[in-house]
């Protein structure tokens, strides 16, 4: 993966790498492969996804903090 600048492209580029997962996990499943092939592939899959979920946390966040109050609770 090359170096991305902005956090779009930086979601742009974790969603292109989910769908190339996704074409390989489902050649793998359709050539019957080992089920630690398949365990692997899915560990990268998770990944991917869980590291689209924090940027798209981050990117609210971030959004939140120069409208005020939106959905974050400060308390204290």
């Amino acid at each position: 993966m090359t170096k991305v600048e902005t956090p779009e492209q930086r979601l742009n580029a974790l969603i292109e790498r989910e769908r190339e997962i996704l074409k390989k996990l489902n050649v793998a499943n359709r050539a019957m492969a080992s089920e630690s092939v398949i365990m692997q592939m899915q560990f990268l899959l998770d990944e991917c996804r869980l590291q689209q979920d924090e940027l798209r946390l981050l990117q609210k966040s971030n959004g939140a903090s120069n409208q005020g109050f939106d959905d974050f609770l400060s308390i204290g």
